[in-house]
């Protein structure tokens, strides 16, 4: 607990003082002072924050702050997620968050994004189990596109644990009648926003994330 207290300080130093991505810290021994820890609980601590990707040490360049990137921090909830609980709360996230991710979109997307969004869509999808590999192939890539359009880095950062996951929860039960449903509500969505109907949209992307329910997930 110690040490954790400690990785808090550190990192409220980074703060305070403003050491931005690629700033250097004080050395070990002057951080170890400035706390008055031992250095072996000092090191604990910054073995902490490394694993957290928030600083990095090389020989004879010191303690560096490393740049904020959001998906490591949340990819790295994915394999803690075990239980049929987990999964369908994170499931209920996504329900709640899409539709917000989807208004932003809206708000932000050029004719061009949205036309390229259409064509993604346009190709046919072969049959049988290769169109359920290229379907969710596809599915990943349109949710990702929205998310991408939303330019919001900390959206962005979200879409390996609500919309990669699910896909991967999702490979071994998903059938051809499922994916040409979801494809269909697919072209739908871009339909209505390039409409500018957008509680449209937002009423099919509800219906589409339907589709994809996680297996046992009552909510």
């Amino acid at each position: 607990m110690r040490a954790k207290a400690v990785a808090g300080e550190i990192q409220e130093l980074i703060r305070r003082e403003r050491i931005g991505p690629g700033g250097r810290l004080p050395s070990e021994h002057a951080l170890a002072r400035r706390f008055g820890v031992s250095r072996p609980l000092l090191r604990e601590a910054i073995q902490s924050l490394k694993t957290l990707g928030v600083v990095d040490s090389r020989p004879r360049r010191g303690l560096r702050v490393l740049p904020f990137e959001p998906e490591a921090h949340l990819d790295a909830m994915i394999p803690r997620i075990r239980t049929d609980e987990e999964r369908a709360e994170l499931y209920e996230l996504r329900r709640l968050l899409e539709p917000g991710v989807l208004r932003l979109a809206a708000r932000r997307a050029s004719p061009l994004q949205l036309q390229a969004l259409e064509a993604m869509l346009r190709a046919p999808l072969p049959r049988g189990r290769a169109a359920v590999r290229a379907g969710l192939e596809r599915d990943v890539e349109f949710h990702e596109a929205l998310w991408r359009i939303a330019g919001n880095r900390f959206v962005w950062g979200l879409r390996g644990l609500l919309v990669r996951y699910f896909a991967s929860v999702e490979s071994g039960t998903l059938t051809e009648r499922r994916i040409r449903k979801a494809d269909a509500e697919h072209r739908a969505i871009v339909r209505a926003l390039r409409a500018g109907d957008v509680e449209r949209a937002v009423r099919m992307l509800q219906r589409n994330l339907g589709t994809f329910r996680p297996e046992g997930n009552g909510r």
